[in-house]
């Protein structure tokens, strides 16, 4: 008989809005041990320790990275923080999950995937949304067969703003829809334009973000806190057809086709009834899988293997690249920047 694996130890940095998703989800992952958690404020240790009380808790990182046992490093923080905790982590030859964004700059992000690159360990960035069980049938579906190429992308997030924001709506909204584009233009992002709008705030409180592609794809990305209603919006107008990707909807996601249209090219002696024909649609089934579930999951068996996750380290620093120069583009009046 097989001998199973060792259980593969994590420790996680971070449990404030969105760190106890990720304590949850990794204690549910088969073969994992979630052995750690560091965060500053004792009142969240706490909190954790009455959930999980085989929790060892800590307010010093080095405590995390000094353990031979922790194979792993959660990393659930604000993003300023997001270099220097992973850099630590990879020196330490800890593999890295963290949220998205990977880092604060491009130069951070680099510098994370070329030491990550040099260490052989694995980085996988938070773009949760491309383990959804819709956009992965999206992606499947963009072959020559069906959908074909995207042409250009549709993309919005309207969300109530935080408190009392840090960053921008770009950075704090957008780098979901960021990954998405980037994924699903299926090629690197070469100009981002971008206009930024703010009303009382110091900071961008909505954007309008168009992103350019090598292969001639484009996007456009609507990221707001002024919406009271939450959106999240996502159409693939495509060479055979659309496809359209709403989470608050009932119905997640269709393909839809264009019908027989035999107004183009009609002969001026021929008696025939010109028509648009009605749309073919298709609303595939979809797999009842919790994304974040998934990601944890995939997290672990990359590290495991020592492959590139879904949502690795490459394009988390092609989403950093574009958030950076949608920020500068909007400070700037919308100026066009090169990437």
């Amino acid at each position: 008989e097989g001998v199973s694996p060792r259980p593969f130890v994590l420790a996680q940095v971070g449990c404030g809005y969105w760190g106890p998703n990720l304590l949850r989800s990794f204690h549910a992952v088969p073969g994992a041990r979630v052995k750690w958690l560091c965060d500053k404020l004792p009142g969240r240790l706490a909190w954790a320790k009455e959930r999980y009380p085989d929790l060892l808790t800590t307010t010093e990182l080095n405590d995390v990275l000094r353990d031979p046992e922790v194979d792993a490093v959660v990393i659930a923080t604000e993003v300023v923080t997001h270099h220097a905790i992973a850099k630590a982590a990879l020196k330490a030859g800890k593999h890295v999950f963290v949220e998205k964004p990977l880092a604060r700059s491009v130069r951070e992000a680099i510098d994370l995937a070329e030491l990550a690159v040099s260490q052989n360990l694995v980085v996988l960035v938070g773009h949760v949304y491309l383990y959804n069980p819709a956009i992965r049938a999206l992606l499947s579906a963009l072959t020559p067969r069906r959908l074909g190429r995207p042409l250009y992308l549709d993309l919005a997030r309207v969300n109530p703003g935080p408190p009392a924001p840090r960053h921008s709506v770009i950075w704090d909204l957008a780098p979901h829809e960021a990954s998405l584009a980037v994924v699903l233009a299926g090629s690197r992002p070469v100009s981002v334009r971008a206009t930024g709008m703010r009303w009382g705030m110091k900071v961008f409180e909505a954007a309008f973000i168009e992103v350019a592609f090598q292969n001639g794809a484009r996007a456009r990305i609507h990221a707001s806190w002024r919406g009271h209603a939450r959106v999240r919006r996502l159409d693939a107008y495509c060479e055979k057809g659309a496809a359209y990707f709403d989470e608050m909807a009932e119905e997640k996601l269709r393909f839809v086709y264009p019908g027989r249209d035999n107004r183009g090219g009609a002969k001026a002696g021929s008696a025939v009834t010109l028509t648009y024909g009605a749309p073919r649609v298709e609303v595939p089934r979809l797999p009842a899988v919790e994304p974040l579930l998934a990601e944890c999951a995939d997290f672990i068996a990359s590290a495991r293997r020592r492959r590139e996750p879904v949502s690795g380290v490459a394009l988390g620093t092609a989403v950093v690249r574009v958030l950076a120069a949608a920020e500068l583009s909007a400070a700037s009046g919308g100026k066009e920047v090169l990437l």
